[in-house]
């Protein structure tokens, strides 16, 4: 089920491009915790041409996360509810 808009995602690759991580390497760490989607179909939903499922926008959200922990920077990224 897609989460019907895209500010979400929005804000989720804002964050991306802040961490200065390229398409492929957020890819690669989404499809380690889980995500099920292509590096193109990841960019689709970053730049809004199509919408993530909750599922799928919550893994983007961890590989941030995970992300910025590793790099000690003090900033998360979002989760949405179903």
């Amino acid at each position: 089920m897609p989460i019907g808009s895209g500010p979400q995602v929005h804000l989720v690759d804002l964050f991306r491009r802040h961490a200065c991580l390229s398409i492929h390497d957020f890819w690669l760490r989404c499809f380690e915790l889980g995500g099920m989607n292509t590096p193109w179909e990841l960019d689709a939903f970053l730049h809004e041409a199509s919408l993530p499922t909750y599922h799928e926008h919550n893994v983007m959200a961890l590989a941030l996360n995970e992300y910025f922990v590793e790099i000690g920077v003090n900033q998360t990224a979002p989760y949405i509810g179903m």
